[in-house]
């Protein structure tokens, strides 16, 4: 589509481009003594070659002028006007680019155009540096405009257009747009020129600690995302976004102390960049319960190295967790002096209460552990996260924290089972899955006997920066830390995020020192080794025995009613392939629907096998836990007409009896598993709604599992009586109708969530290298990494959003989209050499 309105431009051009040549034969069929006139195509092309020159010219001017100044920089001779002249060439440089931003918008067809002439210059595309990609934004000139300055030219054009009316890319602006950008003195402006310029200081290659001082660099590396979130309620002109950029800064002064945000601008300055001015070593990332991937961003490890004491770390603590952790706008929030205000309030609340020197000592206590990626103690195997802890601590200070123990991989014992632990050895090989999915991969190590211990991953793009077959880890001393689980033939550790894993210094496992727990003090049960319940639910059943599963969310759409809307999630097959005296192997096959929370994609499938070995570790001897009340019985499950004796366990939570777990389980059921229900309850102005995951199973193949004969039930008559803690809940009355269910399994989704994010957040480069590497021999990006590109900003959007209004069933979806598409632009980057 965009192409028409392209080849009608370049025929303008190459109009004009005609005017005043001698007279010729326009009618080739028409005999004349006349030469005849060129065809409209060669005019076209000769234009365009002729505008390609004009654009070549500018660049070099601009190169020419930049080059002067930085030689003149600071106070050279003819600094003032080398300035001056460049200052000029950059205003040129964006006239040049508003042209066409301005006609239709950043994203409108009217931008193609510079991509389309460059095309129509160099149909054979030998020019290295043409854009393959019509529906980018163009960099015909000066390489365009700057990353780091580009969203503020973004919301500056849409801020132009705005005070025309024009609200949506695609709309025609009116001729005069351009002249009103000319005489703009708009803040929007001034957001954009001062990000643009620092872009260019911070790209200079001087040494930019000896030209400002810490708070001037902070204040201008700042500016650019607090103008940013300034620009989100789209007013009709932005506050003066310096003054804005020094307010935050002095409020950190205010709430932080001097000392420690002058320390911590200070330390970022001199920190070493790359060249556009970001962190040229990625830096971890800890401000209060937001620990992402390690990031180049010098401003958030500012915020890391600012709130590095029990006081200030207390105060991150306090951010709004949902707009820090759950919305997806962790840059918004802080880079937002209201939201730092707000902690900085809610701080004072907690001191309060509880007294300043019972929150600094809570705070001190959680910050010197080492963290998960929620920001609570590594080892926590429910991964609670930094604000349960804290809050435990305000509580109870002499509240103990789960401790991580250290061990050589050798020293393996059965009593690390169910332990998080962080342990080092040194790799002997890596194994990769290539059948099922995810592609597990196995890490192997020299001093693990017989494999007895190994770590594994179902992201093995964790691994990829160590070369083909991962052969960069061979030989190397690593750490890894997660919770121990069995695996394959033996047992080890199951990691999600990079941040679990790391490359030792050769030779630090020389003077390493392993922790002893006391439990490791205990002594081993006399029979360590006992018969699985997992394996013994397979033991009676020949191999081919079949068990179908559906999962379904249910949310109680009318509290107290006992009546819920059903959302589909998924179809489970578990197969057994085969058993044996040491093992079963069971084939499990997972099909998720593509049609949930209103979504009508397409469903997914995936595969993967499991080994269950028939003996276990012996459990040690339980904890009486008095947060959770555990009840038992018996029951007769009818399902489909079909009637099933089980036995059921109920785990309910002390004081809220509408949160429990609660599971049925029978000897005549492949597994043993007949059903699953998790509630959870969420209150919504001022009612509780109660949501359910649950897991059922069908006995009848192809027959959509129900409880009772299988036909729909009747409404209830009456609200479902209170639950009591000692009483099993009752049987949700379901409609098959879609709807939006409340989480229910946070904590996992939020992780795979942070995985996927790092994941995005390395491709995305690899990809624009790619994409060059590939320019230099006339290629492109194949059609299916191009779809998965673009699908994968769209997902997650999608998932942004489902977070923000809770809609987790969607998020899930969009979440399960993301890794697929991960996966397929991560095998793309592998085939093709890149680094991620």
């Amino acid at each position: 589509m965009s192409k028409l309105p392209s080849i009608s431009l370049i025929v303008l051009f190459a109009s004009a481009a005609c005017f005043g040549q001698q007279p010729c034969n326009d009618s080739p069929l028409n005999p004349s003594n006349l030469p005849a006139c060129e065809s409209p195509l060669h005019k076209a092309w000769k234009a365009a070659v002729d505008f390609r020159g004009q654009e070549a010219d500018l660049s070099r001017s601009i190169a020419a002028a930049r080059a002067r100044f930085w030689k003149a920089f600071p106070n050279g001779p003819g600094f003032e006007a080398a300035q001056a002249a460049f200052l000029g060439e950059l205003t040129q440089k964006d006239l040049f680019y508003l042209m066409f931003s301005l006609i239709q918008g950043v994203h409108g067809d009217a931008q193609k155009y510079l991509n389309a002439i460059e095309v129509t210059a160099d149909p054979l595309l030998l020019d290295p540096a043409t854009p393959r990609d019509i529906n980018q934004f163009p960099s015909n000139v000066d390489g365009g405009i700057r990353r780091f300055a580009f969203p503020l030219y973004v919301q500056w054009v849409k801020a132009l257009r705005r005070s025309e009316g024009r609200d949506k890319d695609g709309a025609w602006a009116q001729p005069q747009i351009m002249a009103e950008a000319v005489v703009d003195k708009s803040h929007w402006r001034r957001a954009y020129e001062d990000s643009r310029n620092w872009a260019e200081f911070l790209a200079s290659g001087l040494d930019i600690s000896k030209y400002v001082t810490p708070q001037v660099y902070m204040v201008n590396q700042m500016e650019s995302d607090v103008a940013f979130v300034l620009a989100r309620s789209k007013p009709d002109d932005l506050p003066d976004p310096k003054a804005a950029s020094l307010d935050l800064y002095n409020f950190f002064v205010k709430t932080f102390g001097e000392k420690q945000v002058v320390a911590a601008a200070t330390a970022v300055l001199h920190s070493p960049k790359n060249s556009v001015g970001g962190l040229a070593k990625r830096a971890d990332v800890v401000i209060g319960a937001y620990q992402p991937a390690p990031s180049p961003n010098p401003y958030l490890l500012f915020l890391t190295q600012a709130t590095n004491t029990p006081r200030n770390y207390a105060i991150a603590l306090c951010m709004d967790q949902n707009a820090l952790l759950l919305s997806g706008h962790a840059t918004e929030t802080l880079n937002s002096k209201e939201e730092w205000a707000k902690a900085a309030s809610v701080y004072g609340q907690l001191v309060t209460r509880f007294g300043e020197p019972a929150v600094l000592s809570a705070a001190a206590r959680l910050k010197d552990v080492p963290k998960d990626d929620r920001g609570g103690p590594r080892g926590d195997p429910e991964a609670k996260g930094a604000i349960y802890w804290f809050t435990a601590l305000l509580k109870d200070p002499k509240t103990p924290l789960p401790d991580m123990p250290e061990f050589l991989t050798s020293s393996y014992d059965p009593r690390w089972m169910g332990k998080v632990v962080d342990v080092r050895g040194t790799v002997s090989r890596v194994d990769l899955d290539t059948n099922g999915s995810p592609h597990y991969a196995t890490i192997h190590f020299k001093e693990s006997k017989n494999d007895r211990f190994t770590v594994f991953t179902p992201n093995p793009e964790i691994l990829q920066a160590y070369g083909q077959n991962f052969a960069g880890l061979i030989g190397k001393p690593v750490e890894i830390w997660g919770q121990v689980q069995d695996w394959r033939e033996g047992s080890g550790i199951r990691f999600l995020l990079s941040k679990q894993f790391k490359v030792l210094v050769p030779g630090e496992l020389a003077n390493f020192r392993e922790s002893a727990p006391e439990w490791m003090k205990l002594p081993l049960a006399a029979n360590a080794s006992v018969d699985s319940p997992e394996y013994l639910a397979w033991k009676k059943f020949p191999p081919g025995s079949k068990v179908v599963y559906e999962t379904d969310l249910l949310h109680e759409y009318k509290p107290g009613t006992n009546q819920y809307t059903k959302t589909k999630i998924a179809t489970i097959t578990l197969t057994l392939e085969s058993i044996d005296a040491e093992r079963a192997i069971v084939q499990a096959e997972e099909t998720v629907s593509g049609k949930t929370a209103g979504r009508n994609g397409p469903d997914t499938t995936s595969a993967n096998q499991k080994i269950i070995k028939a003996k276990q570790a012996a459990p040690a001897a339980p904890v009486d836990d008095s947060n959770f009340v555990k009840t038992k019985g018996e029951e007769m499950l009818v399902i489909n007409g079909k009637s099933i004796a089980t036995k059921w366990e109920c785990v309910t939570r002390a004081g809220d009896p509408m949160t429990f777990t609660k599971t049925w389980t029978s000897d005549e059921v492949p597994g043993g598993l007949v059903r699953t229900q998790q509630q959870s309850h969420t209150l919504i102005t001022n009612e509780t709604y109660r949501n359910i995951s649950q897991t059922l199973y069908a006995p009848v193949e192809g027959v959509e599992p129900r409880m009772g004969s299988g036909a729909p039930p009747a409404p209830a008559a009456n609200p479902a009586p209170p639950l009591k803690a000692a009483q099993p809940p009752p049987t949700p009355q379901a409609r098959p109708n879609p709807s939006l269910p409340a989480p229910t399994a946070q904590t996992e989704f939020l992780t795979r969530y942070s995985s996927a994010m790092q994941r995005a957040a390395r491709d995305r480069p690899g990809l624009a290298q790619a994409q060059r590497k590939l320019s230099l021999t006339g290629g492109s990006l194949p059609d299916e990494v191009l779809a998965a590109q673009a699908r994968l900003n769209s997902e997650q959007q999608a998932v942004s959003s489902a977070l923000r209004t809770r809609d987790y069933a969607a998020g899930e979806q969009s979440l399960r989209v993301i890794e697929e598409t991960l996966t397929i632009i991560e095998s793309f980057l592998a085939k093709s050499g890149i680094q991620r």
